[in-house]
């Protein structure tokens, strides 16, 4: 009996296009092999999930976490990503054979007790009488911490003063990903970091201060009318003001843009928030980020573990099949203690991933750019930067050197912001 041969490019299309149809409840007439995963499908990494795994039953094949070389990634990272581009990813996969999926298993934790940081960030709205112009927008939290800490007026954050380094960028292993090599230095001056995630409580504060135009809100909030995950969408707005919804109120703002993160953190650095689309915001680079995850020396993960081992966070808690209400969605508060960095920031690891300032660039770190002191990619890729792992993906992404973009108009039930601030904007004799 002569074997079997192998499937073509159409008809692996053909096949995809009913597995997601089936997986993502989309009618089979709506998908064809040029829909886009995220505009027209509206997929985030949950869907992203369930998709993977049903795909990988249905070819036996293995649909690696971490892109095995440069030419799967440079597919994966497509702007925008469609069908035919995960069609061509199971080409290149045939004969790998499904995946032994139990190790997806990161160090969950759940605390015991209520965690020693007391939630500070605020709900209601920022007006002119609630903060006086002469009034500074940080104030020095008192003690002796080390880094220094302030807070933040506009929405009650903590921030960090992380100090300038030369700090090591990358990563120094030879057979990790192409776009995290080579390992190489760059001078940081000081800056201010938000010690968590934004919450939704903050975020409502946000909507209720700006009064934002129909326009706008869609890039801020509001999510196409035929998308699914709205049932997510952890907040509301009610009588003409945004709200939590009950028992969320302390999660991180999912399902936000960059161009959401973007504004929030003009707004929250006292800057015009309609600009959010013709200045630069106040979101950290990837460089910043990966200093403020782990610190100047490469290193693994955050925190003061061994250089290799993971720290408690809030990875692969999501399981095949399973569905959630907004308020048991398997993420964890801002404030928890986990994903710390030696700094003292919550989530630099799992929970959700993280807006970054780049355009991701796969071969930004072969560039001379990448070493120049503040480095940041201003090269427009289409793509925007974001880091850190979730809750839905494995440990081995939510290393501090793992680095991947997406669309800056995508959402994600896993994928939130912090923000920075400037040195300058600190209260003098800090």
């Amino acid at each position: 009996m002569s074997p079997t041969p192998p499937m073509s490019l159409d008809e692996i299309q053909d096949r995809i296009c009913d597995i997601a149809s089936k997986t993502l409840s989309i009618p089979r007439r709506e998908i064809t092999p040029a829909s886009r995963v995220i505009e027209d499908l509206h997929a985030d990494s949950l869907d992203w999930f369930e998709l993977t795994m049903a795909i990988e039953v249905g070819f036996d094949i293995t649909i690696p976490d971490e892109p095995p070389n440069s030419v799967y990634k440079g597919v994966f990272t497509r702007s925008p990503f469609r069908l035919s581009d995960l069609a061509e990813i199971v080409s290149f996969q045939r004969g790998t054979g499904r995946p032994d999926r139990d190790g997806w298993g990161g160090r969950i934790q759940q605390p015991a007790s209520a965690p020693a940081v007391p939630f500070t960030q605020l709900g209601g709205r920022w007006t002119l009488e609630s903060h006086p112009a002469d009034q500074p927008l940080f104030e020095r939290i008192p003690g002796p911490l080390s880094p220094p800490q302030f807070r933040r007026r506009s929405d009650g954050m903590r921030c960090v003063l992380l100090p300038a380094a030369d700090v090591e960028i990358g990563s120094r292993h030879p057979e990790g990903p192409a776009d995290e090599r080579p390992l190489h230095r760059t001078r940081l001056d000081a800056f201010a970091i938000d010690a968590e995630p934004v919450s939704t409580t903050a975020y409502c504060r946000f909507l209720n201060s700006i009064h934002p135009t129909a326009g706008s809100l869609r890039d801020l909030v509001l999510l196409e009318p035929d998308d699914d995950r709205e049932e997510h969408m952890l907040i509301e707005q009610v009588d003409g003001d945004w709200r939590p919804l009950p028992g969320v109120e302390t999660f991180p703002m999912i399902l936000v843009s960059w161009y959401g993160a973007a504004a929030y953190s003009l707004w929250a650095n006292g800057r015009s928030w309609t600009e959010y689309r013709t200045r630069e915001p106040f979101l950290p680079s990837e460089a910043q980020w990966e200093y403020a995850a782990r610190g100047a020396i490469h290193r693994t993960f955050p925190g003061e573990e061994p250089a290799d081992l993971a720290p408690p966070m809030r990875s692969a808690a999501h399981q095949p099949g399973v569905t959630y209400a907004p308020d048991t969605l398997p993420m964890a508060a801002v404030h928890e203690r986990l994903g710390m960095s030696k700094f003292g920031l919550h989530h630099m690891a799992g929970n959700v991933w993280q807006w970054c300032l780049d355009w991701y660039d796969p071969g930004f770190y072969q560039q001379p750019d990448a070493a120049a002191p503040n480095a940041v990619n201003r090269q427009p890729t289409g793509i925007r930067s974001e880091r850190g792992g979730s809750w839905v993906g494995p440990a081995a992404l939510c290393r501090s050197s793992y680095r991947r973009g997406r669309n800056p108009d995508a959402r994600g039930r896993c994928l939130g912001f912090r923000c920075t601030s400037r040195l300058d904007a600190l209260p003098s004799g800090r």
